[in-house]
Formats: structure tokens, sequence, C-alpha cells
């Protein structure tokens, strides 16, 4: 009882019969093969949410030494309170998205952010609380360019541009 009863026979070809399976393609090494992962998909665009502020070059403007005749530079320019800024300093990241983004001016525009955060805020409830004191920020334009989209609505109202930080790249 050497053999099995059903040993597996070698198939034969029949010798008119062509073969039906072809291999038109050569095989493709695996490192010749395109990495899914890294390609960008057709139709999605790539979203930021933060930046490091050390690649924008992010600074604080002094605005005692600011000159409102002075036209625009390369840099656009961001004015909050003293609390924000110390926040977005201790994170080393400036946070934004398409529904909430940050809103960026040239320089003639400071000046007319300025006065309007001004009027807005009560001097009286400011005196003691240097948080909600008004500060500039700056940034370097063309490291964000790709990233900005018109506000309109601001670039109207003042007569400046304004931008809008959303985070999505612009399609050409």
């Amino acid at each position: 009882m050497a053999e099995l009863p059903f040993a597996a026979l070698a198939r034969s070809r029949k010798p008119g019969r062509a073969s039906r399976r072809t291999d038109a393609r050569p095989a493709i090494p695996p490192d010749e093969q395109p990495d899914l992962f890294v390609a960008p998909m057709p139709g999605i665009r790539p979203v930021l949410s933060y930046l490091d502020i050390a690649v924008i070059g992010l600074g604080r403007v002094d605005v005692r030494q600011w000159h409102a005749g002075e036209g625009a530079d390369g840099y656009l320019y961001h004015v909050t309170t003293q609390a924000d800024l110390e926040t977005i300093q201790a994170r080393g990241t400036i946070v934004f998205s398409p529904r909430a983004p940050l809103v960026l001016t040239e320089r003639p525009g400071v000046t007319l952010w300025l006065a309007n955060m001004m009027e807005v805020m009560e001097t009286d409830d400011m005196a003691g609380h240097t948080a909600d004191m008004p500060v500039v920020f700056r940034v370097k334009r063309f490291v964000i360019d790709e990233l900005l989209e018109h506000d309109p609505d601001r670039t109207r109202r003042h007569g400046v541009s304004f931008f809008l930080l959303t985070g999505l790249t612009r399609q050409e």
C-alpha cells in the first residue's frame, strides 16, 4: 500500500488547442510601482489646519512706531488681543480652518482695523486689563500666499485688501 488510490495525475495538453491564458503585460517590479498613498487624490484639495509660527515668520509689530502712510509690503498683518497672541505663542502654531479662517490684511489696513477695534472696545473696561489690549502681528506673505482667499466684504467696506487664511490651497 505504498500508493494512494486518488493520486493527482499530470494534465496533458491536447495538441490542437492553444492556451486561453496569455500574459501580454510584463510583470512590474515592486520598486517601479507608484505609491498610491503618496499621490494626491484627484478632485480632493489638501487642507491645512495649522501653521508653525517659526515657519511663517510670525513677529509682533510695535504699533507705536507705525506709519499710516506706508504702502503694502511683503507681510500680512492680523490684529488681535494680547491674550490671544500669548496663546498662539505658547502653542507655537496658528490654528485656522475653512469655517473659522484667520483674517489678514496688508499694511494700510492695520490702522483701519485698529480704529474699528478701539471703537468696539470700551475704554473704561480696558483700564488695567492688558490681556484685552489690541496687538498686531505679521506673517510672511510668500509663505502662505497659496492658502489665501480674498475677503470681498471687508475689502469693500474698508477699501483695503483683506484676506482669509482658510487652509485650502488655491486651484489656479
